[in-house]
């Protein structure tokens, strides 16, 4: 099953999840799940129903594309499998720049041990990312002692300044 979808690296099955839910008011089932160790996915597309997002959504096989809607951005890219009632969500996470590929359902009798076909068909595919994340960037904070250095060096300057003045005037 791990090798079901070309240009993945990693094959990731929620125990607790059947539904692939976006609703805009619950969180994201993926984030639930916690999919691959990550609980801030965002939601793409699903292949063959929104823009960009070609190729064949639905049944025992066949091809995804993301090429045109992918953003560099997008650190970590994950494809979603729903079937119907008797198994679980199936994510596969992308190899970095992958992004198209040919996939078979991975909702196999010996997997998900369902009665029926040996596999069953896949109901739609949907795209997840995670954007990068930037690293805030260091403040340089002087240490206590260079501090006490730098002050130093100051009153040495300032002391010196000042009596070559006096010796000016003299």
């Amino acid at each position: 099953m791990s090798d079901n979808v070309t240009g993945a690296s990693n094959c990731d099955i929620s125990n607790d999840f059947s539904q692939d839910s976006v609703s805009p008011n619950k969180p994201l089932t993926v984030n639930e799940a916690g999919f691959f160790g990550n609980t801030d996915w965002m939601f793409g597309g699903k292949i063959g129903s929104n823009s960009g997002y070609k190729g064949t959504s639905d049944g025992q096989s066949g091809s995804w594309d993301i090429s045109n809607v992918i953003k560099s951005t997008w650190d970590d890219v994950m494809l979603v499998f729903k079937s119907g009632q008797g198994t679980q969500l199936v994510g596969y996470q992308l190899n970095d720049a992958v992004s198209s590929g040919t996939w078979e359902s991975p909702f196999e009798k010996a997997a998900f041990n369902f009665k029926g076909k040996n596999t069953k068909d896949v109901s739609h595919i949907s795209v997840y990312y995670r954007e990068e994340q930037e690293t805030p960037k260091k403040r340089s904070i002087p240490e206590p002692t260079s501090m006490l250095g730098l002050l130093g060096f100051g009153v040495f300057g300032t002391v010196s300044t000042l009596k070559h003045k006096q010796k000016q005037e003299a």
